[in-house]
């Protein structure tokens, strides 16, 4: 039993972020394709940057020392909205795109929160490492739901972009980590992937037809993205190497991903096309 115990919490430590101390990471896209969003410790702490889509132009958002979560765009792009775990209390912001400025926009009583696209809703967590409570609110802790019951790990959870599903990593038993759905009310749970390997951190395409997910076994992730309608996954950038490609996220048009990978030595932020093809390195870390 403490075998397993161990296994799990290094298991969840590597989910909620294989990169706690990674030079650039956690990538999301503009709505309009034009500029990515990510996490780096460039400054010698986690802030928010934006960049162009080619990688040009990195600007700091943010200059505080706290850990923050991955940011999420408005619809609109005219915002960025993170969060701070402070403990089991998630504090959120918004970051307004055009004139720079931070604001507390809410708090609920949970860890790893993350907020809907339109800002209105929260996912949190309850409960012990081995035993979540995925919770649903407003930004305010209000129209509390309990979504999960707790009986089971659950990570990573993120919703469709017209709010009605929600994706997220489960781990029922020891050696089984991967993908499933519900409805956005807990309802109707269903299983996505059935991966040898640790399947998490699942990422909806703009149309909800596809999401990429990475797949990680002990020194080494990919890519992938699989298909909702017949279950089909095709892996990206097939290596041998002890490289981690993690935390994958869509441009717009279905073309393209942008994710983190370790692939030239340090934890940068990279695009491929969804067939496979245009590997780039967008970031470089000194």
């Amino acid at each position: 039993m403490l075998a397993f115990m161990r296994w799990i919490i290094a298991a969840l430590l590597a989910a909620i972020s294989l990169t706690a101390f990674a030079d650039n990471t956690n990538p999301a896209v503009s709505p309009d394709g034009k500029r990515i969003a990510f996490v780096s410790d460039r400054d010698g702490n986690e802030n928010i940057y934006v960049m162009d889509a080619d990688g040009s132009h990195a600007v700091q958002l943010t200059k505080t020392a706290d850990k923050k979560g991955p940011p999420v765009w408005s619809p609109n792009g005219k915002t960025l909205r993170f969060f701070v775990s402070n403990k089991d209390l998630s504090h959120i912001y918004a970051i307004d795109m055009k004139k720079r400025t931070v604001s507390e926009i809410g708090q609920v009583p949970g860890r790893g929160a993350r907020i809907s696209s339109d800002g209105k809703r929260v996912l949190w967590a309850l409960g012990t490492w081995t035993a979540v409570q995925l919770m649903e609110s407003d930004v305010h802790d209000a129209n509390v739901r309990q979504l999960s019951d707790g009986k089971s790990v659950i990570w990573s959870p993120r919703w469709s972009p017209d709010g009605q599903r929600i994706a997220f990593t489960a781990n029922p038993t020891k050696d089984d980590v991967n993908i499933f759905l519900m409805n956005a009310d807990g309802s109707n749970v269903q299983r996505l992937t059935h991966f040898t390997e640790h399947a998490q951190s699942p990422a909806w395409s703009y149309d909800s037809t596809r999401i990429a997910i990475q797949a990680d076994t002990k020194d080494r992730a990919h890519i992938w993205i699989v298909n909702l309608a017949d279950g089909t996954a095709k892996q990206l950038a097939p290596h041998d190497e002890p490289y981690i490609d993690e935390l994958p996220a869509w441009f717009p048009d279905g073309k393209r991903i942008a994710f983190t990978s370790n692939r030239s030595g340090k934890l940068e932020v990279w695009t491929i096309n969804a067939d496979g093809s245009g590997l780039t390195q967008l970031t470089h870390s000194p």
